[in-house]
């Protein structure tokens, strides 16, 4: 399979979920929870829960604005990795997450591939996102396409880092 090939397939998924864990870790803290994430094209709907299914938080938004609902409140933003950083404490690059959970990268981006075609090490190129390096592995096909359904973001300039484990993607 060529690399492109199998970028093109990834450009063409828009709209997604994926349902799974999400772990976040820093020298501070360490927390966990139950991840359920819809993407629409740019829109995208997002829920954290316990393992009891108790609701962490609730997130919603598009490329303009962010919504972010917690039993303390509803707190608004137009940039959402702002939002999440003053409401969680997590230092996240939120905005480019729905391309980087399928292991799609931008033309100015770092990338280690396998001999396969999949990005298996991504260093992301923007103004908010140059710490992190992103790990990807466990590829499975869903439908025609290859997805992680591990992906695992160190940011290097604070030593936190976010698991995302996968248990199932669903590509509408």
């Amino acid at each position: 399979m060529k690399i492109e090939t199998h970028q093109l397939k990834l450009a063409e998924q828009q709209s997604w979920s994926i349902k799974g864990k999400i772990g976040f870790k820093s020298n501070k803290k360490k927390q966990s929870a139950n991840l359920h994430w819809q993407q629409n094209s740019s829109e995208y709907q997002l829920n954290l829960t316990t393992i009891i299914g108790t609701s962490i938080l609730k997130m919603y938004g598009d490329k303009h604005f962010s919504t972010l609902i917690t039993d303390n409140g509803t707190y608004k933003d137009n940039k959402a990795s702002r939002l999440i950083s003053r409401i969680t404490g997590w230092e996240l690059p939120v905005e480019n997450l729905q391309f980087w959970v399928k292991g799609q990268y931008s033309a100015n981006e770092q990338t280690v591939v396998s001999e396969q075609g999949l990005v298996t090490q991504l260093t992301p190129e923007c103004s908010y996102c140059e710490n992190w390096t992103i790990d990807y592995s466990d590829y499975q096909k869903i439908q025609d396409i290859w997805l992680p359904h591990r992906i695992i973001l160190n940011n290097h300039s604070n030593s936190s880092q976010l698991l995302i484990k996968v248990n199932t993607w669903s590509l509408n």
